[in-house]
């Protein structure tokens, strides 16, 4: 952790919390002995993961996934996939070196893993439904939300790669925005990060300017890609026709080239 400069120029060290344990039948209890608790919420988006308050002590800096190991500092992990199936898919370091962190949230506090602590999933599910858990985000949010801090902060999140991450972004955008219209939640995400744009409109976004220019950019780019597919089919077709007559002209030269006029 760094070193706080004091308005006398003196230096002092900031005091780290008392992480403490949760009980996974109650989520609201408190991870820390802070009178305010600030939590900075982390994905691995190079955008805007390493904007988050590391060098704040205020902050409780809450992580996943391994392309964060490298981050400069990490209070509490989450790693709600099966440990079984991670090490089947090659993550064994990965899972090892949770096995070294003083607080991880899994499905369960699994042996081997001292600092493992039991999602508190019952609780949450009860309060608000089966529709939402798309994301290890989606999680965090909802259980940074049970600890009624004073600000929220999300950084590393965009989910606006079209593949999963697109499929996980509204359950995440469900939950921030329950933060926005709560009273005592300060949410607070960096602009370089996609997760405050709402999706388009359905139906409505086709009467829209902006979608329409859009659509007829897009329509001719496929015009523009179908066509090469079009002309790169004819050039295929072409140079199969070439390869066989090559074929057939190798064939003879080896045997059919026998006239005998170079004696004469």
């Amino acid at each position: 952790m760094q070193e706080t400069i004091l308005e006398d120029g003196g230096k002092k060290k900031p005091t780290k919390p008392k992480l403490v344990a949760v009980d996974s039948g109650a989520p609201a209890e408190a991870f820390s002995e802070r009178p305010q608790r600030k939590i900075a919420v982390c994905g691995s988006a190079a955008s805007s993961v390493g904007l988050a308050p590391y060098e704040d002590p205020e902050w409780e800096i809450w992580s996943c996934s391994p392309a964060n190991k490298a981050q400069p500092r990490v209070d509490v992990w989450f790693e709600l996939h099966n440990p079984e199936v991670k090490a089947r898919e090659g993550l064994v370091e990965w899972m090892n070196w949770l096995k070294t962190q003083p607080i991880v949230y899994m499905q369960r506090a699994y042996p081997g893993y001292p600092g493992a602590r039991e999602y508190p999933l019952k609780p949450l599910l009860e309060k608000w439904g089966p529709y939402l858990w798309t994301s290890q985000l989606a999680y965090m949010l909802a259980l940074a939300i049970e600890q009624k801090p004073t600000a929220i902060g999300l950084y590393g999140v965009d989910m606006a790669a079209n593949t999963e991450y697109n499929q996980q972004r509204l359950a995440c955008q469900f939950f921030l925005q329950h933060i926005l219209r709560s009273d005592g939640i300060e949410l607070i995400v960096p602009p370089e990060s996609d997760i405050m744009e709402p999706a388009p409109f359905y139906g409505y976004s086709e009467s829209s300017r902006q979608w329409r220019k859009f659509y007829a950019r897009k329509q001719e780019l496929m015009g523009r890609i179908n066509a090469l597919k079009s002309e790169a089919s004819k050039k295929e077709a072409e140079a199969s026709h070439l390869v066989g007559a090559l074929d057939d002209m190798e064939y003879h030269l080896a045997h059919w080239a026998t006239r005998m006029d170079f004696t004469e």
